[in-house]
């Protein structure tokens, strides 16, 4: 059995190298889901892999697979999921590469933020345009994840968050996450 430090330590080193192969084949990425999620809250989650968001062609995206599996990786398409490429490793958690395939996916990269972690320097979205993701997902523990982003990052661009979600129909969302964080913040 593992300890959680080396669950962590190996959840980093899946991250700096799906990071370092992305930026050798020239593809915008950004590092999102749960481990995003968790540098912008207090208190972290379990995970057990690493998702990024990429900006790539389908040729790009061809060539990111081949280099992956020449790393060793084995990249397999997600069931139902033609936009997501799982990439599996003997010795590394997985790693989901969520292809843009909307301008606020394309945005959410452009908009990326520096990171540091161990040395290695990569891109994370914003915490709005994960909120935004979150939000669109729309599960139960994103809608956990939001608030408690909400209530550990005191100045949010509400307007931008909102702006989004309008065009996906789900302005409501925004609402409910509004009423998490409080609940959340209510019960502390």
């Amino acid at each position: 059995m593992s300890t959680p430090q080396s669950d962590s330590s190996r959840l980093v080193d899946a991250l700096k190298a799906a990071s370092k192969l992305l930026a050798s084949q020239g593809i915008a990425h950004a590092l999102l889901g749960g481990m995003a999620a968790n540098l912008y809250r207090e208190e972290a989650r379990a995970t057990q892999d690493v998702d990024f968001g990429i900006k790539a062609t389908p040729a790009q995206t061809v060539a990111v697979v081949a280099a992956f599996e020449k790393a060793g990786w084995v990249p397999q398409l997600r069931a139902g999921k033609a936009e997501a490429l799982r990439i599996a490793h003997a010795d590394l958690p997985r790693i989901d590469l969520l292809i843009a395939g909307t301008p606020f996916e394309e945005n959410a990269i452009e908009r990326a933020a520096s990171l540091t972690i161990d040395e290695h320097e990569l891109a994370i979205v914003t915490p709005e345009d994960l909120i935004v993701y979150k939000l669109i997902a729309g599960r139960a523990r994103d809608f956990e994840a939001v608030a408690a982003i909400i209530n550990t990052i005191a100045e949010l661009d509400s307007g931008y968050v909102t702006g989004w979600l309008e065009q996906f129909g789900l302005s409501d969302r925004w609402t409910q996450a509004l009423d998490e964080a409080q609940r959340l913040a209510d019960d502390e």
